[in-house]
């Protein structure tokens, strides 16, 4: 498969059947806007007014989701402390909690249910109204709160103070006056040296009653003021805990009173699910109002352009025109400076890898799609990092479960579809290998390998294949390059790293009988003698190509002979690419060696009498399931940098924009 054709289709049509044509090219998920080109004439852009009270009303709703999961987990937290409350003897709560979900994937629904709640727009537009007046509310209480917590802590120093705070006054010739410090050591020299009588208490801090003349009432608090301590400035007609306890009071009716409110909106969960579908139904609207800005409009007519895939651009035509027989519609082919989106269309073994190589770079329009190449060595790479036959049974039970099941939304499906085939290649090395849970069976049953007993084949195993994928990634390059009318470029610059490529080859066949001692194999044929010859011929004709011709885009004769020079010592690059993929090595050696401890140490914990056995059992289970999860996270990071660094870098450009038809931007529902 490839990148689907684009067809691209301009539409005029009377202003009166604008939502009739937008029905019949949206009706299958297969147009997607783009800016109509500029005309002559009396056309204006399309009205921005319909946009702004559509985002309005989509903001109310996003406000009122946020708001009633705000309230449920504060109610869940309110309920949680009067759980722990009521075990020391306080009265419970009698609430149940609903157990409506805030989860942020999608909810599986019919086109039915997206209907039933566009129909109650008007009605569910009401509730977030009525919600915003309870947000209100609690806004105003907490408010209140913020303002009685601030009152209570300048009240709080004085609270031990049995005094009247009205008495805190001038009375004839005789002054009462309250300060308190936060220190802990009384000023006694400063106090002993002034006219007046005074009463300590101490708390917290040090509240000072004072009694003096009028005349000294000023040099007294300048004094105490330098020493730290404040005068209460309160006149109230109660003493400041009389005047806490009203606030504390206060303070508890307005908590009492979020609670309340927080009861009341709680009330509007059942509509959660409605408002969130809703969401949507509005979301489609903003689509259809930004895709009707990029129209030309008159005061009768529009004209619309955008993208249709090719397959699907008559039969759609032919939908829009008996639906509006008055509509005049041409479907152009793409031009050279236009940019169509990409559609890539791949069988359902690709189309989960297609999301590895989204996460580098969707491919350009008219680029090579390059999911079909990548999504075999991806297989390969991922069931040799894992390395174990058992661990891949797991992750492709686990994988295709998870990735068939209409539970989970496309992007968790195509992971796990991901994981389950990558899971498929592990069982295949895994029996490659003979590796079971990493069990050591006393006896050698590996078919090619035992990656603990022979680490410098698969050393050579894990370099080879990457010889492989480097030089599919030249070959897609010089067939790139071919198609776009550059054979020379092809042959200089692919062939040449290909014929060193293939060269390499027929000598590491030539030489296996002699390096077979070392890897730990037999081989039981004879390689001819012409292999080397073909070998050293191959190498020559490439590295020849690359002196002549590395330079050849250089305008002066120095530039185009150090070209030459330049390009064999670009060779080294070409080498640190083929050395990355030692990682496969390296990760499928760790997987099995730590799997082998674990066993060890499990046998270990077995050998102890009693329940021992069980706790081995246990302990192997968990310790297992971690090998295998670190494995798992391991082996998708480096074979997806094994695809973006050492095979992408060679052909793919990237930089492409997926397809994104009308219709298709749902946050909180999919259809079934």
């Amino acid at each position: 498969m490839a990148i689907a054709e684009m067809s691209h289709v301009r539409l005029v049509g009377l202003k009166r059947d604008q939502n009739k044509i937008l029905d019949a090219l949206t009706a299958h998920g297969l147009f997607e806007a783009r800016a109509t080109d500029a005309l002559s004439g009396e056309f204006v852009s399309g009205d921005t007014s319909r946009y702004r009270a559509l985002k309005l009303k989509q903001s109310k709703i996003s406000f009122a989701l946020g708001f009633l999961k705000a309230r449920h987990a504060e109610m869940s937290g309110i309920l949680g402390v009067n759980k722990r409350a009521v075990k020391r003897g306080a009265q419970p709560i009698d609430y149940t909690l609903s157990d409506v979900k805030y989860s942020d994937g999608r909810t599986l629904i019919t086109r039915a249910d997206f209907s039933d709640a566009a129909a109650k727009e008007y009605d569910l537009l009401h509730v977030c109204d009525e919600l915003e007046k309870i947000s209100f509310g609690i806004v105003d209480c907490k408010s209140r709160i913020s303002e009685l917590r601030g009152a209570a802590a300048e009240y709080e120093p004085f609270e031990p103070s049995p005094i009247k705070l009205s008495e805190l006054k001038r009375k004839g010739d005789v002054v009462l006056m309250l300060f308190y410090a936060k220190s802990v050591a009384l000023p006694t020299e400063s106090l002993n040296g002034l006219p007046c009588a005074y009463d300590v208490r101490r708390g917290d801090g040090i509240l000072l009653t004072v009694v003096c003349r009028a005349h000294n009432e000023e040099e007294i608090g300048k004094q105490l003021g330098a020493v730290g301590f404040t005068r209460c400035e309160f006149c109230d007609d109660c003493t400041a805990k009389q005047k806490l306890d009203a606030l504390r009071s206060e303070q508890i009716d307005a908590e009492r009173e979020i609670f309340e409110l927080t009861l009341k909106a709680l009330e509007y969960e059942k509509y959660v699910g409605e408002l969130r579908i809703l969401y949507d139904v509005i979301e489609l609207d903003i689509e259809r109002a930004e895709a009707t800005q990029k129209f030309l409009k008159t005061d009768s007519a529009f004209v619309l352009e955008g993208w249709l895939p090719k397959v699907a651009a008559q039969p759609t035509v032919d939908e829009v025109t008996a639906a509006c027989p008055d509509v005049f519609v041409q479907l152009l082919a793409p031009e050279e400076r236009d940019e169509p989106p990409t559609l890539v269309q791949n069988n359902k073994f690709v189309t989960p890898y297609e999301q590895i190589t989204d996460m580098y770079s969707p491919p350009r329009y008219r680029e090579i799609d390059p999911n079909p190449i990548m999504s075999v060595f991806y297989f390969l790479f991922f069931g040799i990092m894992i390395g174990d036959a058992a661990y891949g049974l797991i992750l492709a039970v686990a994988g295709f479960l998870v990735g068939t099941s209409k539970k989970f939304d496309v992007g968790v499906k195509r992971l796990a579809l991901l994981v389950g085939m990558g899971g498929v290649s592990a069982i295949i090395w895994g029996v490659l290998f003979g590796s079971y849970f990493s069990i050591d069976f006393g006896t050698d049953i590996s078919i090619v390998l035992n990656p603990l007993e022979k680490p410098l084949l698969l050393l050579v195993l894990s370099i080879a294949l990457g010889c492989v994928q480097i030089t599919a990634g030249y070959i897609v390059k010089f067939v790139a390059l071919c198609k776009d009318g550059k054979p020379f470029s092809a042959i200089f610059d692919c062939g040449s790293i290909i014929l060193l490529f293939v060269a390499l080859a027929f000598l590491a066949v030539g030489m296996l009988p002699s390096l077979a001692p070392m890897l730990g194999i037999e081989v039981s044929f004879v390689p001819p003698a012409w292999l080397t010859t073909v070998a050293v011929v191959l190498a020559l004709t490439g590295v020849a190509l690359i002196l002549l011709f590395g330079g050849r885009k250089s305008k002066n004769v120095f530039g185009k002979a150090v070209g030459g020079f330049k390009g064999l010592y670009g060779l080294i690059n070409i080498l640190s690419d083929v050395l990355s993929y030692c990682r496969l090595f390296g990760l499928c050696l760790a997987s099995c060696a730590i799997g082998l401890a674990f066993n060890q140490l499990g046998n270990i914990i077995m050998g102890i009498p009693g329940v021992g056995y069980v706790i081995g059992v246990i302990v192997l289970a968990v310790l297992h399931m971690f090998n295998l999860a670190l494995g798992v996270l391991s082996a998708y990071v480096h074979d997806a940098r094994l695809q973006f660094l050492e095979f992408y870098g060679k052909f793919y450009d990237g930089g492409g924009r997926l397809f994104a038809p009308l219709g298709s931007r749902t946050k909180y529902v999919r259809f079934s």
